[in-house]
């Protein structure tokens, strides 16, 4: 049996890159409701992060959840009709799979029309990008830093990982809340869940999705050192909570990180 420490992912709401919205995250659940999950839980070692991860959740039934939030999001939000910067995006966003061994994988790049700094992946390969974002993103090599961040958080199977974690923390509140049997117990239990083991769980997962993202922008041909000034860039769209409280890193140790990386590889 294998053990980790961290669990699934709950969003806060400061401007950020996201990887998963909770509309495709209540359209994953809803697609899995009527399913069946693996038959047999286990760990699972990812070839391209070489650490173990629990997976709960059968590769097709989340192909199929993933489409089905993508429909909705594409019929709930507005597209933005930008020729060149659709181009713009997919050229970018091609080099990216590809040097992520992702190629001959469907993708999908989609600029939807929103001042939001933000963009999501789907597990399937569809890519949401904001036109806020967009917008800020002077040079390609800050486009590839976005990308290769949504990207990583695919090979990472980030998705089927947080909800694996969704169901076997759920799984074991429910157990701790018939022993108790007391709503007060439950409810500490839960906010003990969030900040102990889910909030820190997604804060890997995008520290994760950050060092994946480095590697293939080098791989693809930008520039990795250039998403030191992107993330600077996007540390100052607004306050956030404190790191312990908050899904994403904070942002100074999400750049020290990343630039110790940079100087580490030598890049």
């Amino acid at each position: 049996m294998c053990t980790h420490d961290h669990a699934a992912q709950n969003h806060d709401t400061q401007p950020s890159l996201v990887d998963v919205s909770k509309m495709e995250r209540r359209a994953l659940l809803r697609g899995l409701a009527g399913g069946t999950l693996l038959l047999a839980a286990g760990c699972a070692t990812n070839a391209e992060t070489g650490r173990s991860q629990l997976i709960l959740i059968d590769e097709a039934q989340l192909q199929q959840a993933s489409l089905q939030a993508w429909a909705e999001m594409r019929q709930q939000t507005r597209t933005w009709n930008n020729t060149a910067a659709q181009r713009r995006l997919e050229s970018v966003g091609r080099r990216i799979v590809n040097a992520a061994g992702r190629g001959g994988q469907s993708w999908e790049f989609v600029l939807f029309d929103s001042a939001e700094l933000n963009a999501f992946v789907l597990p399937g390969g569809q890519v949401g990008f904001y036109r806020g974002l967009y917008e800020i993103c002077e040079k390609d090599d800050w486009m590839a830093t976005v990308l290769g961040h949504e990207v990583g958080h695919v090979t990472g199977r980030h998705a089927a990982e947080r909800y694996s974690r969704d169901v076997a923390t759920q799984t074991g509140l429910q157990v701790a809340g018939q022993v108790t049997n007391n709503q007060l117990a439950m409810a500490a239990l839960g906010l003990g869940a969030q900040v102990g083991i889910q909030l820190p769980f997604s804060r890997e997962q995008e520290s994760e999705a950050d060092i994946l993202g480095l590697n293939y922008m080098h791989a693809a041909g930008y520039n990795p050192r250039e998403a030191i000034p992107l993330w600077q860039r996007m540390s100052q769209s607004g306050a956030r909570q404190p790191e312990f409280l908050s899904t994403h890193p904070d942002p100074a140790n999400r750049i020290a990180r990343m630039q110790a990386y940079i100087q580490q590889q030598g890049w």
